[in-house]
Order: C-alpha cells, then sequence, then structure tokens
C-alpha cells in the first residue's frame, strides 16, 4: 500500500513536473516570439523612420526644382515670350543657370523652345516630338496643374530622366507652360552616404518593378544586379506577392541572408511616380544573439525551471536595454550625449502644436575648424562636451536643446522676450568662454548667436528653424559675443540684394539701366546749361529698382566702375545725336566712383569714348566726391590736369555733405562746385544767418578761384532767388524738374533750343 501510494505520489510529480516543463516550454515559446516581435518592431521604427527622413529630403529636392520654375516663371512677360528669338536666348541661359537636363517652353498651341545642354536651342518644337513620358506633364499642365513624369531614357543625352511641368500664368491668363528634365541620378547624394541608420545601413531607389534607379555605394551585396527580384534580397516565392504590393504602393518589410549573415530590409514607398526606397540595415539580424540565449534556456527548464525563469528575465532585461540603447543612437550625439537634429525637430513640433509661444535659438563658435587646426581636434571635442555641459545647466524646465553637427547647437527657449533671452543667451555665452579660458589662457572663445520667436503662433518647424539660421548667419559677419535677432524687414531687404547683385550684370547687358536727365539751369538769365545724367533701373516688366537700394551695393561690390563707364558712354552717344540733329548741345556731368576713378586705363577709356562719338571733351564733366581728395591730393591733381587736357571738366559734388574743407577748394584745380542741398535747407529756413554767411563766402571764394558753382536742391523760387542773390551760377533741383528720361528731355527742353 505504501509502496503503490509512493509509486502514485512519484507519477503525481512526475506529471506535475512535466505539465510546469509544458507550460514553462509554452511560456517560453511565447517569450521568443514577443522578443523576436520586439526587436523586430524596434529595428522596423528605426527603418521607418530613417526612411522617412530620407523620402523628406527627396520631396525637398523635387520641391526645390518646382520652385526654380515657378520664380523663373514668374519673371515672364507677354512681351518677353511673343520676342521668340530673344526669349529662346534667356531660356537658355536660365537652363544653364539651373543646371536642368533640358528646358522648353510650350506656347498655347503646342510648340515651343527647347534647350538642352551641350545640344543648344529648338525652336517651333512641338512637344509631341518629344519622348511619350513626357506628354501628359505637359497638357497636365496646360489644365492648369504642375507634375512630374515618369522615368525615361533620353536619346538627347544618353541617360534616364524626367520631367517637371509647371501651368506659366501672366496677367492671370494661362500664357503655356514651362518644363524641364533633370536625370535621376540627382538623388544619388541623397542617397549615398554614411548616416543612414547611423552608419548601419544604406538605402537603395528602385522602381515599381524592382529595377535599381539609383544606387548606394555601400551595398553589403556584391553580385551587379539590375532588378531586387534578380538577388538574395527576397525569396523567389514570395517575389509575386511583393510586386502587387509594390503596385498597389505597400510598405514592405522582410530580411533576406547573405553569406551567412541575415539582414533586414524595408520597401518605403517615396510617393512620386512609384519609386521605393530600399533600406537595408547593416548589422547583423539582432536576434542571433538572442537565440543561443534562448535555446539554452529551453533545454535547461527540463532540469532547472529557477534557471530558465532567471535567464528568462534576463533575456527580457537585455532586451530592454537593447531597445535603450537604440533609442538612444537614434536620438541622441554620440560625441557629447545631447539630444541630435531629429529629436529637437520632433519636440519642437510637438511644443508648436500645443500652441506654446517659444523661441529658437542656434548658438556657433568664432572660427571653429580653425581651433580644430590650431589646439587639435582633441580639444575641439572637450569644447563641444563642455558646451554641453553649460546648455544642461541652463537650461529651464520644459526647455530642450541639442546639437546638429560641428559645433552648432539649437536650443528652444520658452521666452519670447527679446531682453530676456539676451541676457540669457549673453549668460550662456560667458559661461563658456570662462569655461574654455582655462585651457588656453591666449586664446579666446567667441560665440555667435541667432534667434527666431514663435510670437505668431505658428505651427510649422520649417519657417522657424530658416529663420533662425538666417539670424545666425548674420550675427556671424560680427567678430564678437554677439545675439542677433530674426527681422522679416532685414530678410526681404537681403532677398532684394540677392536679386540686385544675382541680375546686375543681366540688366546692364539687356540695357534695363536707363539714362536719365536733370537740368541745370543758369540763374541769371533761366536758361538751360546743362544737365546731369542719372541711372534708373527700369526692369523688363516695366517696375523699378530704385538708385538707393542699389547703388551703395555696386559700391561695395566694385559693379559701380562697369555703369560709371556705361553712363559717360550714354552722355557721349546722347551729344553726338544732338550734333548730328543740328542742336546746340548742352554739357552733361556724370558721377564718377573712387574705384573707377584710380583704375590704370581711366583716362585712356574716357579719351576713347570722346574720340569715339567725336564730341569736345569740355562737353563732359566728371562729377567726383570731395572723399576722394582726403588722400594723395597731388596723385589727384595729377589725373585732374591729365583729364582737363583731354577737355573734360571736373566737378566736385555734394560739397558739405560731410566734413568739407576749405583747404579742399585751394588744393584741388576743379572746374565747379556743387553744394550740396543741406547747405540750402539751413539757409532756406532764414534760422541760422551763420550758415548764410558761409554759403555767401565759399561761393565768393570759388568765383575768385575761377571756380563756377551749382546749388543742388532748388525746389522752391524763394530757394532760386536766394541762390541768385548770393552769386550762384547754376541751379538743379525739382523746381526746375525731376530727373526724366533723355527722350522726355529732348522734347522738353532740346526741341526748344534747336
Amino acid at each position: 500500500m505504501n509502496e503503490k501510494m509512493t509509486r502514485l505520489q512519484i507519477k503525481k510529480m512526475v506529471k506535475l513536473i512535466i505539465g510546469v516543463v509544458f507550460i514553462m516550454v509554452i511560456i517560453t515559446g511565447f517569450l521568443i516570439y514577443s522578443l523576436s516581435q520586439t526587436m523586430n518592431d524596434s529595428a522596423r521604427k528605426q527603418m521607418t523612420i530613417e526612411t522617412e527622413e530620407y523620402k523628406n529630403r527627396i520631396n525637398k529636392q523635387i520641391e526645390s526644382d518646382f520652385q526654380s520654375l515657378d520664380t523663373l516663371a514668374s519673371f515672364f512677360t507677354s512681351e518677353m515670350i511673343e520676342d521668340r528669338d530673344s526669349f529662346a536666348r534667356r531660356l537658355d541661359t536660365s537652363n544653364k543657370q539651373n543646371n536642368f537636363r533640358t528646358m522648353a517652353f510650350f506656347y498655347g498651341n503646342g510648340s515651343g523652345i527647347v534647350s538642352t545642354l551641350g545640344l543648344g536651342v529648338k525652336k517651333n518644337m512641338s512637344y509631341k516630338d518629344l519622348n511619350e513620358a513626357v506628354h501628359p506633364v505637359i497638357e497636365k499642365a496646360f489644365e492648369g496643374e504642375k507634375s512630374v513624369s515618369r522615368l525615361f531614357k533620353s536619346d538627347a543625352i544618353d541617360g534616364r530622366v524626367f520631367a517637371y511641368a509647371i501651368p506659366v500664368y501672366i496677367d492671370g491668363e494661362l500664357s503655356g507652360v514651362l518644363m524641364a528634365s533633370d536625370q535621376i541620378e540627382i538623388f544619388s547624394d541623397i542617397i549615398n552616404g554614411n548616416t543612414v541608420l547611423g552608419g548601419n545601413g544604406y538605402l537603395h531607389m528602385v522602381g515599381t518593378e524592382g529595377n535599381f534607379l539609383v544606387r548606394s555605394q555601400n551595398s553589403v551585396v556584391k553580385e551587379k544586379i539590375s532588378n531586387i527580384f534578380d538577388g538574395p534580397y527576397f525569396d523567389p516565392d514570395e517575389v509575386d506577392v511583393l510586386k502587387q504590393e509594390m503596385k498597389d504602393q505597400k510598405k514592405v518589410f522582410s530580411s533576406f541572408m547573405y553569406e551567412g549573415e541575415r539582414y533586414q530590409v524595408l520597401l518605403d514607398p517615396v510617393g512620386l511616380n512609384g519609386w521605393y526606397l530600399l533600406c537595408v540595415d547593416t548589422l547583423q539580424d539582432s536576434n542571433s544573439s538572442i537565440y543561443p540565449v534562448l535555446g539554452i534556456m529551453g533545454v535547461a527548464l527540463v532540469g532547472v525551471a529557477l534557471i530558465i525563469l532567471f535567464l528568462l528575465i534576463y533575456g527580457f532585461r537585455m532586451v530592454q536595454r537593447n531597445n535603450r540603447e537604440l533609442w538612444h543612437r537614434a536620438y541622441h550625439d554620440s560625441l557629447t550625449g545631447a539630444k541630435n537634429l531629429p529629436y529637437f525637430n520632433q519636440e519642437l513640433a510637438k511644443r508648436l502644436m500645443e500652441g506654446r509661444k517659444l523661441s529658437v535659438a542656434a548658438l556657433n563658435i568664432h572660427q571653429f575648424k580653425f581651433i580644430n587646426e590650431i589646439f587639435g581636434r582633441e580639444y575641439g571635442d572637450t569644447l563641444l562636451r563642455e558646451v554641453k555641459e553649460v546648455l544642461d545647466q541652463k537650461m529651464r524646465e520644459g526647455e530642450f536643446f541639442a546639437r546638429d553637427k560641428a559645433d552648432l547647437f539649437y536650443l528652444c527657449l520658452l521666452d519670447t522676450d527679446r531682453e530676456q533671452i539676451l541676457t540669457r543667451l549673453q549668460d550662456i555665452m560667458s559661461a563658456i568662454v570662462n569655461i574654455s579660458s582655462h585651457h588656453h589662457n591666449n586664446y579666446q572663445i567667441l560665440l555667435y548667436c541667432g534667434v527666431a520667436s514663435n510670437e505668431e503662433n505658428n505651427k510649422d518647424v520649417t519657417p522657424l528653424m530658416t529663420h533662425v539660421m538666417f539670424a545666425l548667419t548674420t550675427a556671424k559677419g560680427s567678430y564678437q559675443n554677439n545675439v542677433w535677432f530674426y527681422d522679416s524687414d532685414l530678410h526681404e531687404k537681403e532677398k532684394k540684394e540677392n536679386y540686385v547683385e544675382s541680375h546686375m550684370h543681366q540688366a546692364l547687358r539687356d540695357g534695363e539701366f536707363q539714362f536719365y536727365l536733370q537740368p541745370k539751369v543758369d540763374l541769371r538769365t533761366g536758361q538751360l546749361k546743362g544737365a546731369e545724367a542719372l541711372v534708373r533701373w527700369v526692369k523688363a516688366d516695366g517696375s523699378m529698382i530704385y538708385p538707393d537700394e542699389f547703388i551703395p551695393l555696386f559700391e561695395q561690390n566694385g559693379f559701380c566702375t562697369k555703369l560709371d563707364r556705361y553712363m559717360v558712354e550714354c552722355a557721349c552717344r546722347q551729344i553726338r545725336q544732338w550734333m548730328n540733329e543740328g542742336t546746340e548741345p548742352v554739357g552733361i556731368s556724370v558721377n564718377q566712383s573712387k574705384l573707377l576713378f584710380y583704375e590704370n586705363d581711366y583716362i585712356t577709356t574716357l579719351t576713347n569714348l570722346i574720340q569715339k562719338y567725336d564730341i569736345p571733351g569740355n562737353l563732359i564733366t566728371l562729377e567726383i566726391l570731395e572723399g576722394l581728395a582726403a588722400d594723395h591730393v597731388d596723385e589727384l591733381n595729377h589725373k585732374i590736369s591729365l583729364l582737363q587736357e583731354q577737355g573734360f571738366r571736373i566737378s566736385m559734388d555734394d560739397f558739405g555733405s560731410g566734413y568739407s574743407s576749405l583747404n579742399i577748394l585751394g588744393n584741388l584745380h576743379i572746374d565747379e562746385l556743387k553744394l550740396d542741398r543741406g547747405f540750402l535747407m539751413e539757409v532756406s529756413d532764414g534760422r541760422d544767418a551763420r550758415a548764410r554767411i558761409i554759403m555767401e563766402q565759399i561761393v565768393q571764394l570759388t568765383r575768385r578761384l575761377q571756380i563756377s558753382t551749382v546749388v543742388e536742391g532748388v525746389e522752391t523760387e524763394e530757394n532760386e532767388k536766394l541762390c541768385s542773390d548770393m552769386g550762384c551760377d547754376l541751379g538743379q533741383g525739382y523746381y526746375y524738374s525731376r530727373p526724366i528720361p533723355r527722350e522726355e528731355f529732348n522734347r522738353k527742353y532740346m526741341e526748344q533750343v534747336q
């Protein structure tokens, strides 16, 4: 009986152990499956984040190309596109500047102009003569819709290209279609690189059928295959299913074995023309290091349930740690430990969607690359880590920061008050400078910072980041600890300056700098005695850019020398025209910049001009500013004498606008003195008797020196009488006329002379 009971107990115990082991095996199997899914989900999530980032870059490239076409189309006018020969040249020039393979414009009847790099321009070409892949996008553009074509092989450039097309509206009406094509290889710079999955992955771009469009240079697959289904990427049994899913533009996850290692792979649709990004994680399958451990745990469950439980817990914790490491790698900077830009953008987007008022600051170190060169890379890295430590201390609750690349840090501050932000940033920069000074007392670390605030409750990250980078670029110009706040007016001014500098040469070639004249009148007789040449920039669409918007820029970049020579030639040409018409010519004065006046061939150039047009030199007066006489008076007088020998008259412009000196009148051998309108304004109000005495004495002195006087800014009859009473020779100003085009000047003044 006892033996029977013992056997029963043993049987029960065996059954219990078997049951426990069976349950533990089931639990183990479930845990193994869960662990595998968790790790796969983590890897897939990271790959999805990565492909989304590169898809955004591709779409930004396409949007940038559309923006280039929109910008170009905005300058088209009816007159411009009607002159097909001139328009063809402009289109060809634009194509070269924008680096498209082909650029074309088609009129409403389907014919147009096609410019191909290296092959020139074809006129009166129908869009039907182009590759049939282009027809749909052009026809959509004629219906008012911009689009991108599928990929096709171009015989003209022997390569695979795709085309953009946009409708062109002039005065609110559809006037045609602007088309451009580019090679698929423009995405190579985006696809190639060592930063995919933190350097542990790579990307290919493929078509709907699986053909490679753009290959990464970092592929682990060594075979040169033309289609992803011909290689090791997918099991042949699942190819048909995959092709259908790609045709339906679905996202596909998979894995493959190659040379004994397993790799994760993701096919993610770009959202354009059926293109896909093929993302491969080059780390060996993250589960492979866990399976042996889990296998040992399963075997050990048969004998030691506790060890299995322990190993299961250990394995679970290891997976958790692995996930944390993956997350840390995705959102942290490996050098400093700070958050990185993807994290910053995500968190910033959350704050903006919540409607939080905040500011973004971008912080940079002056001459950081030279710091690396002078003190070594190790010191530069140490400095970046110290910046991170300072920011850790200075950030308030709810604020965050990130390091993007090199020495660029972004800060999200929950402040919009400029004074408070300025105080905080100056405190941060001072703390960084103080820490760095301990390493190199003889080298002063300097920083600069740009700030943009979200005061208008904008929920989009991109404009805010664009504004802060513009402010940072502006702050860089000052070599000191500097903070610059984004200013929309300043941004618009810089955009206008960029337009001026990028279009000035073309404007000179196209004759957009127009020749205006303002009369100079004899104060004794009231008769016309001369005119001053003034430049106006009138664009092809009839709008005008005013002198104060481009003259200062031209003086900085040196373009004023070309413009001044152009104006002298316009003056010579106008005088020659009067002489040919039998009209008694009047002298024309032309402003001359300091840069031009000191050019080596200056006198030769001007002499050749008056000889070319066969006019007397004394009809050209060269106006110089008194600043030219500040230094090298003897050299300046020598040049003036050489010009006077050729008959030119020399005038000093704006006398009295700066720190004028009577010594200038005695030292320089000028023929004419132009009194700045500021003199006349002070004298005219009758309250400054001393100003009148000074002006009268200057006029008397110039008469004794045989220098004629011209008063600028004569705007009333009282101004004219005042200048006449003081003995001035000529008057110039709006009382007589504003600056007017030469055709109007000829009708108003020269026809009377004739």
